[in-house]
Order: C-alpha cells, then structure tokens, then sequence
C-alpha cells in the first residue's frame, strides 16, 4: 500500500514538473501560427479588424466601406523614399503605406484569396558590410535553388554601387516557407536599411495570381 501511494505521488510530481517546466519559446511558436493563420484567411487581418476607411494618398479607394481598392494605387513611402503600386481589388490590413515610421511593418491582402504584400524594413548599423550580406546571401539562395527551395533566383540592385542592392527569390511549392510561396526582395540601400518585400500566398493560389504578385515587386521603386 504505502509503494503504492509512494508510485502516485512520484507520477504526480511529475506530471507537474513538465508542465512547469514546458518552454516558453513553444507557447511564443503557437502565438505565431495562431497569427499566421489569421492573415491566410481570405479578406482577414492578421491581428485586428480591417480599417473601414480609405487611407491617405489613396484617393481611388472610393469603396470605404471596406478599403478594397477599386483602381491601382501607387504609394510614395516619405520616410524610406521608395514607391510601389498595389493593383486594384487589393486592401490595406496593418500599418501606414506612406511609411511615416523609423520601422514599419506594412500588409496588403487580397480579399478572397490567400495572398498577400508585406513590407518591413530596419536599420543596420553603419559597419554593416552590406555587399557582402548580399553577396554571400545570393550565393546561398543559388544553392538552395539547387535542392529544390527556390524556382528562381537572381540579383536585384538598382541605382549602381551607391544604390539599392539585393536579390530576389521565388519559392517552390513543395520546399518552400511553411505553406506559403513567395516572391521575396531582399535589398538594402546606402543607408545601411534593410528591406525586405515579400508577395505570397498559399500554393493553390500562386499560380493564378503569380503574375500580379510579380507585378507588385517590380512596381518597387527607389529614388536617389
């Protein structure tokens, strides 16, 4: 009798210990793929209900009801000092699409499907060593190419040696970011700012709407 009550009160003890003891970065993983599916749901945001009105510099969005643009809209970032054009049917879930924020994180969606813009952007310190990130960044990417993550890869700079430098790859269904495909531009400017634009969706839907994903990456423009 007493092993008995001795075997229970040990397993007791136990079962205790591993939930005091479950880690803290598990509990922070399943906060984000509570978030990330939120933003995959069609037309929802990824943390908070989706503004009902239009926003500045948006002067097509006459829907404000709903902020679903009704015509292409091309936003001029006064912070960063880049632009880029969202096309019609598209509506603004997070952030300023002017930018007026040292570190920003932007987010688009397309109602109905899975896909999505994200814009983010930090500072480097000024030692960073920028061409060499990218360099040694592209090479990995050309070999991640080579086992089936990326369909395509290739450098992307703009405005010489003293411009924006980076590189853009686009990820293969079947290796690539957790359910998600994306045509990602990774670049950092003179300034030592890092950038990251990123159109995605779900794999279902990458195909039909690849080319207007693609149209929004190469809609990126910065000025000098």
């Amino acid at each position: 009798m007493r092993k008995t009550v001795w075997l229970l009160t040990v397993a007791a003890l136990c079962g205790l210990s591993c939930l005091t003891l479950a880690p803290s970065d598990l509990l922070a993983q399943w906060g984000v793929i509570q978030r990330g599916v939120e933003a995959a749901r069609p037309g929802q945001p990824a943390t908070q209900p989706a503004p009902t009105k239009a926003y500045e510099g948006s002067a097509s969005m006459s829907d404000t009801k709903t902020g679903v643009s009704t015509a292409p809209v091309t936003y001029q970032n006064k912070v960063r000092s880049f632009s880029y054009t969202i096309p019609a049917g598209w509506r603004l879930e997070r952030g300023d699409p002017a930018g007026n924020a040292e570190r920003e994180n932007i987010i688009f969606m397309k109602p109905g499907t899975t896909c999505g813009f994200n814009i983010h952007w930090t500072q480097m310190v000024p030692s960073f060593p920028r061409k060499a990130a990218v360099d040694a960044s592209y090479k990995q990417a050309m070999e991640e190419k080579g086992i089936g993550k990326y369909m395509a890869v290739k450098r992307r700079d703009q405005g010489g040696k003293d411009g924006v430098m980076g590189w853009e790859t686009i990820e293969t269904a079947e290796k690539g970011s957790g359910g998600f495909q994306r045509i990602q531009w990774q670049c950092y400017d003179g300034q030592n700012y890092m950038y990251s634009f990123m159109a995605h969706s779900e794999p279902k839907d990458f195909n039909a709407n690849r080319a207007e994903l693609q149209r929004i990456i190469d809609s990126i423009r910065f000025r000098r």
